[in-house]
């Protein structure tokens, strides 16, 4: 099983939102640099980063700390989200090293960007973030009533081959995460899952990979709040990514 420390970027600042909310933040003292160069020299091969202020703001905030990143030459080691909503952005990020990226609202407005993207040697992960059983989208800011089966086969269709499920009710909140929804769309789609949102302790890593065991192309976990709370070790995330 695959597992992928958090790295949220507000305004430059590594930090976590409750289920969202930049009114319920949690801001850390660490460089976020720094703590990339960190999670790769303890062997991690992938660090999940998010551009909150590029989402939720529109805003270039944390334009410097990417171009450090790439400076350094670590973009390499992260799957890069937040903001993402034209081919025009995914090529400037592509173009700094940045290959896997993360789309959600721009896929779900015109699925066959996918296509476009794609040509630019742009490895596309979907971010399926639901309340419930619904899409939330606009970094999160709306609900939307699609299908999300018929969503995700019609994105598979179109050359999708992976898809990070957020649970935007229990994301940053340190409650747990529940993996019936997220079972039944691996299953019923074959597409490759990685669970988001919630993870709050040993106890759930366990569960989700009990999950892959069971359903294989559920290949993966990501941690934040509770890496940097203290709820689940740097020791603890590398047993369980053996």
């Amino acid at each position: 099983m695959r597992v992928i420390p958090a790295i949220d970027l507000y305004e430059s600042h590594v930090v976590r939102f409750e289920r969202g909310d930049k009114k319920r933040i949690h801001l850390y003292d660490l460089d976020p640099v720094e703590l990339l160069e960190l999670f790769v020299r303890e062997g991690f091969e992938l660090v999940h980063v998010v551009d909150l202020s590029c989402a939720i703001d529109g805003s270039t905030a944390n334009e410097s700390v990417l171009k450090k990143i790439s400076l350094m030459h670590l973009a390499k080691f992260v799957q890069i989200g937040g903001g993402i909503r034209s081919a025009e952005r995914a090529i400037w990020l592509r173009q700094m090293g940045f290959r896997r990226q993360i789309l959600s609202s721009a896929l779900i407005e015109d699925p066959t960007l996918i296509c476009e993207i794609l040509k630019q040697d742009i490895q596309v992960v979907f971010s399926l973030d639901t309340y419930g059983e619904q899409v939330r989208l606009k970094g999160w800011k709306e609900t939307s009533d699609l299908n999300v089966l018929e969503l995700l086969k019609n994105l598979k269709e179109l050359g999708l081959k992976e898809v990070i499920h957020t649970d935007t009710e229990a994301d940053g909140t340190l409650k747990g995460r529940r993996l019936d929804f997220t079972k039944r769309l691996a299953v019923q789609t074959g597409l490759t899952f990685i669970v988001a949102g919630g993870i709050s302790n040993v106890e759930d890593l366990d569960n989700v990979r009990k999950l892959s065991l069971e359903v294989p192309n559920v290949s993966g976990v990501i941690v934040g709040r509770a890496f940097y709370e203290g709820k689940i070790t740097l020791k603890e995330m590398k047993s369980y990514a053996r």
